[in-house]
């Protein structure tokens, strides 16, 4: 009986025990498979990059962050070893490649954000400095250090003329030229509209170096303080709404694929739109609140759209399809704003 015991514990130590790097080759490359990496993230204390760094510690990768501001997000993880967190700029080459040195893949988040913002509030130079030179040298030393996969966010194909739009295009473009010239497995990661817990409005934080108004945040904040929320042109304008925790997962598997995806666009989405208006509505049905609207004239930078993305290379490259529908993703938003309110009331 005690020997049957023993046989079944090693058995289960085994299993347990935790698995070595598996190498594969690929078009004359290697690749990691689902195992420990580590993993550098540029803008990783922002909303996005914050819950990828939180997936990405749970998996036992090692992280390190280079960001601006070190959010209450960032310092949470202080005390992991497997976390590290260094304050400073994309820009800076002095820092940059000791960073990215000794990494096994790395997600570019670092920019200037914002349709409106980069026109009204945001030196235009500061935003093509960090957006695109930053990128580039992001990408050099990727090359340098020969890095197996860059993932970088980009934004869906909409005529807007605004400092924003205009690099992220440009930053598409890097991708696909770093990977079919400078041989570094670059992949841009097409994003909607991203919403969920940790995102910011106008005034979410005097500490963050820039702010940016978000649409779901703006209106659950604004009715909490007993206002009408703005709502720019007819509200018919239709984005795609995704969930953070889906990206989270298209980045995980991103990241962790075996397949070659250097060059790949691939569309986080699932082709299904909504306006302005019909988010207000989805809101008032989850929230319970009453939502008073007050349109008001399309921000600069901003024309009446519809914004679609297509998740044909999400399936057939990652094998995933969205979880969350908006329904689902609001219910578990709401809360942490209603919290951020309350925080606010009493300080």
């Amino acid at each position: 009986m005690i020997n049957t015991i023993f046989n079944l514990l090693l058995k289960l130590e085994k299993h347990l025990r935790p698995k070595k790097f598996i190498h594969c080759n690929l078009d004359s490359k290697e690749y990691l498979g689902n195992d420990v990496m580590k993993i550098l993230i540029t803008g990783g204390a922002g909303f996005i990059g914050s819950h990828v760094v939180d997936r990405l510690l749970k998996d036992d990768h090692e992280v390190t962050v280079l960001d601006l501001w070190e959010s209450p997000e960032m310092t949470f993880h202080q005390n992991n070893p497997k976390f590290t967190f260094v304050k400073g700029s994309v820009l800076d080459e002095n820092i940059i490649p000791s960073l990215v040195k000794g990494k096994d893949r790395i997600i570019h988040m670092a920019a200037i954000l914002g349709t409106s913002e980069t026109i009204t509030t945001y030196d235009v130079e500061d935003v093509a400095s960090v957006n695109v030179i930053g990128t580039i040298r992001i990408l050099k030393a990727a090359k340098k250090f020969n890095i197996s996969r860059v993932l970088i966010p980009t934004t869906p194909d909409v005529p807007w003329i605004n400092p924003y739009k205009i690099t992220k295009n440009a930053i598409e473009k890097f991708c696909q030229l770093f990977s079919k010239e400078y041989g570094v497995e670059t992949v841009a990661m097409k994003l909607g509209n991203i919403y969920g817990a940790r995102e910011r409005w106008l005034n979410a934080s005097k500490d963050a170096p820039f702010n940016y108004q978000k649409i779901i945040p703006t209106f659950i904040i604004e009715t909490l303080r007993g206002n009408t929320v703005p709502v720019y042109g007819d509200g018919k304008q239709k984005s795609e709404y995704i969930f953070v925790q889906d990206v989270v997962e298209s980045f995980v598997l991103a990241l962790e694929s075996k397949k070659n995806l250097g060059g790949e666009i691939i569309h986080i989405g699932q082709g299904i739109s909504h306006s302005v208006n019909d988010i207000i509505d989805a809101l008032e049905k989850v929230w319970g609140h009453k939502i008073s609207r007050d349109y008001q004239k399309m921000r600069p930078g901003e024309i009446k759209i519809e914004i679609d993305l297509k998740p044909t290379k999400l399936k057939e490259l990652l094998d995933y399809e969205l979880q969350w529908d908006l329904e689902k993703g609001l219910k578990e938003t709401i809360p942490y704003y209603q919290d951020a309110f309350t925080k606010m009331s009493n300080e």
